[in-house]
């Protein structure tokens, strides 16, 4: 990346790289399909397993399940040119904790 400095909050980081544009409108619209299948991913394996099991469980079985979109969102957000793969991975682990706090954070499914 440039020499400029490094935003200290990974949040911010994440925050900046997706509200700031990412390059081109196609590049922009592949990272929020990707995003959103990554969300939509986590969100079907967590319902199905919240209901099998605790969902402190659910929400790491998602995530583990969910690698190969979660992959792929985050090797397009590091093609953008406002962040490199060495910022995507210093904020990796921010990212899949924000997203265990929103599985867990959602109401739970209505038994079947």
């Amino acid at each position: 990346m440039t020499s400029c400095p490094r935003p200290r909050t990974a949040l911010l980081l994440i925050t900046v790289a997706w509200l700031a544009p990412v390059g081109p409108a196609q590049a922009d619209g592949e990272v929020a399909a990707l995003h959103s299948a990554w969300r939509g991913c986590l969100h079907r394996t967590f319902g199905l397993q919240s209901a099998l099991t605790g969902r402190a469980l659910a929400a790491d079985t998602a995530l583990r399940s969910c690698r190969e979109s979660e992959s792929a969102y985050l090797t397009a957000l590091a093609a953008s040119p406002l962040v490199d793969g060495d910022d995507v991975a210093r904020v990796r682990p921010a990212l899949l904790q924000r997203a265990r706090g929103w599985l867990l954070g959602r109401a739970p499914s209505p038994t079947l």
